[in-house]
């Protein structure tokens, strides 16, 4: 799960209600980017344009937007090397330590929580 670790600026970036794409299921936390149908889970090598933060309604979940100022701290499946790009793992949740075509540039990585932190660039 994507969360927030810290901005470069104090504005907060406003919450959205976007189209869900029919039949999916989402994640608080989960990695997505908006297509003509509605939002759907982020590939691997996809720069994420929005975050998923609650469910919303029928119709619509409540995602923030991706900033390149935004710093995020995530679980990975396995440890990512400080000062790479990583790719995100098949769930949208998690990070990989792959770093072919990555999206998620490591700052950080704490081996005892199994997490790092970063920046989608």
């Amino acid at each position: 799960m994507f969360k927030v670790s810290s901005r470069a600026i104090a504005d907060v970036e406003p919450f959205q209600v976007l189209p869900k794409k029919s039949g999916e299921t989402y994640t608080v936390g989960e990695a997505l980017i908006l297509t003509a149908s509605g939002v759907t889970k982020c590939g691997a090598t996809e720069l994420p344009q929005y975050i998923c933060v609650g469910q919303g309604d029928d119709n619509g979940l409540v995602c923030m937007p991706v900033l390149t100022t935004t710093e995020f701290e995530v679980e990975y499946t396995a440890a990512p090397t400080i000062g790479t790009k990583v790719t995100l793992h098949t769930d949208g949740l998690q990070v990989t330590a792959t770093t072919t075509s990555g999206v998620f540039a490591v700052v950080s990585v704490n081996a005892a929580t199994g997490k790092a932190r970063g920046y989608f660039r």
